[in-house]
């Protein structure tokens, strides 16, 4: 069985020993920084499963770190839960739009925190098999759309988009099925895993942003009022 090797980001103390010893106990390998910068250079040299960090750290804070990692092709994929005493809603959509898979509020509940991992991890697993079975020519091409699924990368009549991973994996789900309308708790299933409460709002984010990148294109994505939304192949 897999050991998968973890990062936990935290500069206090007693709270990284926990999270340390409670991950340790379930079987992880478990790498501890008191700061991003050095888990930043220690993710980039090493094969990382998945990060925690605390949003709020000196020198780098979580947010700061996500953007990093989502911006590098060799760490985009790999997935980031944030664990801040921040609860508003602002910031909840905040986190996800720059990548990270889930959003935890401290004080951390523990076995909470080790079911939403077990359940990223899992779903990590059957993304990177997907992508192992995959031909480095696959792609899906919808109008003048086209997605390149071994490399991450989408072009519109030839010209690159700049996408981040969570932008890219909703494009992807709405292209695979052109016509079908996908309710906002599909979506963040599909993409991050994350509750209803985190649902609601950032998905309408996360599609206002794929849309701008669409620019005269983005008529491609149609609003479905009170059900959620489907891409329009004749609108590309």
């Amino acid at each position: 069985m897999k050991k998968y090797r973890l990062i936990v980001i935290d500069d206090q103390h007693d709270v990284l020993e926990l999270l340390k010893y409670n991950l340790h106990s379930e079987g992880y390998e478990v790498k501890a920084f008191f700061n991003a910068v050095d888990a930043l250079k220690y993710v980039t040299t090493d094969n990382t499963d998945l990060v925690i960090t605390d949003w709020m750290l000196p020198e780098m804070d979580g947010l700061e770190l996500c953007r990093n990692l989502k911006h590098n092709p060799a760490t985009q994929d790999i997935p980031v839960v944030m664990l801040t005493a921040r609860v508003n809603e602002i910031d909840v959509v905040t986190a996800l739009e720059v990548g990270a898979e889930e959003y935890i509020a401290k004080p951390v509940r523990i076995r909470e925190m080790q079911t939403r991992i077990k359940k990223i991890l899992r779903r990590r697993t059957g993304e990177l098999l997907a992508i192992e079975s995959r031909s480095n020519e696959e792609s899906i091409t919808r109008g003048r759309l086209q997605l390149n699924l071994a490399t991450y990368t989408v072009s519109i009549e030839d010209e690159p988009l700049d996408l981040t991973i969570v932008e890219f994996r909703l494009l992807e789900l709405l292209a695979c099925q052109p016509g079908k309308v996908f309710s906002r708790n599909q979506i963040m299933e599909r993409i991050n895993g994350v509750d209803y409460f985190a649902a609601e709002r950032s998905v309408d984010v996360q599609i206002a942003g794929l849309r701008k990148k669409l620019g005269p294109f983005k008529d491609g994505i149609e609003t479905v009022r009170s059900v959620g939304y489907r891409l329009n192949e004749k609108a590309l």
